[in-house]
């Protein structure tokens, strides 16, 4: 079971409600403990694929895993980033912060983030 979520931000004039805790919300409701570690993944959009690769390098460590893909965005290729972390709201914004300073001078915009909820 996956639950995608987006930063408010994302979606001008559309509702204020907090993506982290919806997810925490859904992360309980789906009976899983939301104070253990669970896999996200995180989507960067990045004109180019030496833009992409270049980002790919440049977010990818010991605890990540860190993907290239095409994508449907004419122009644009995707970074996935995945990475099992407790999810709070911290924790996503700093995450956010990292990525977007990481893709913005190639161009890249953090698009949203997704948490895949163990057996689910």
């Amino acid at each position: 079971m996956s639950l995608v979520r987006r930063d408010p931000a994302d979606r001008p004039g559309k509702s204020t409600v907090d993506p982290v805790s919806t997810a925490l919300d859904e992360i309980r409701h789906a009976g899983s403990d939301p104070t253990v570690p669970h896999p996200t993944r995180h989507f960067i959009y990045v004109p180019g694929v030496k833009s992409a690769q270049q980002l790919a390098h440049l977010l990818k460590n010991s605890n990540r895993q860190v993907e290239v893909d095409t994508s449907a965005r004419k122009g644009f290729w995707l970074v996935v980033v995945r990475q099992s972390l407790v999810v709070t709201p911290e924790a996503m914004a700093k995450l956010r912060d990292e990525f977007e300073a990481a893709a913005g001078p190639l161009g890249g915009e953090y698009d949203r983030w997704q948490v895949d909820l163990e057996g689910g």
